[in-house]
C-alpha cells in the first residue's frame, strides 16, 4: 500500500463523514421546523377550543345597527381589531344582500376585571351605519381566531 493510497482513503472518508454531517444537521433543521410548526399549530388550537362568543341581541333602527355580544369562552382579547362583520340576508323583494362592513365601533359595555381587555363573561357592544332595506337578515360576528356566532334580525317599516 503506497503513500498515494492512504491519502486517496484520508480523502475518501473526510468525503463521507462530509456528507454523513450534511444530511444530519439537514435533518435535525427539518425536523426542528416541523417541531415548531406543530407546537405553533397546536397553540392556535388551543386558542380556537378555548373561544367562545354569543351576540345576545341586535337592533336596526334609522340606518344604526347596534348589538350585544358575551365572551362566553376562557379567552382574552386584548382589543377587537381582528373581529369582524357580516350581515347577510335577503330583502323583502328578494334580492339578495351580503355586507362585510369596515366601519364599525366596539365598546366593552359590562367590564369585570383589566379595564380595556375584553375578558370572559364580559359584555361588548358593536355599532354601525349602514343601510339596509326592509327584509330578513343575518348578523355574523366573528373573533381574531375565527369563531364566530349568528343571530338573525328583521328590518320593518
Amino acid at each position: 500500500m503506497g503513500f498515494d493510497t492512504v491519502i486517496a482513503s484520508v480523502i475518501s472518508v473526510m468525503i463521507i463523514i462530509l456528507v454523513a454531517y450534511t444530511f444530519i444537521s439537514g435533518s435535525a433543521s427539518i425536523s426542528e421546523s416541523a417541531a415548531n410548526s406543530y407546537k405553533e399549530l397546536i397553540k392556535n388550537e388551543l386558542k380556537r377550543l378555548n373561544t367562545a362568543i354569543k351576540i345576545l341581541n341586535v337592533t336596526y333602527s334609522n340606518g344604526t345597527l347596534q348589538s350585544y355580544f358575551k365572551n362566553t369562552g376562557n379567552e382574552r382579547f386584548l382589543d377587537f381589531e381582528g373581529f369582524d362583520l357580516f350581515i347577510y340576508g335577503r330583502t323583502e323583494g328578494g334580492s339578495k344582500v351580503a355586507i362585510y362592513v369596515t366601519s364599525a365601533q366596539y365598546d366593552i359595555t359590562r367590564e369585570l376585571i383589566n379595564p380595556g381587555i375584553f375578558d370572559p363573561q364580559e359584555i361588548a357592544s358593536v355599532r354601525s351605519t349602514v343601510t339596509l332595506a326592509n327584509g330578513t337578515y343575518t348578523l355574523k360576528i366573528c373573533t381574531p381566531n375565527a369563531v364566530c356566532d349568528t343571530l338573525d334580525f328583521e328590518v320593518g317599516s
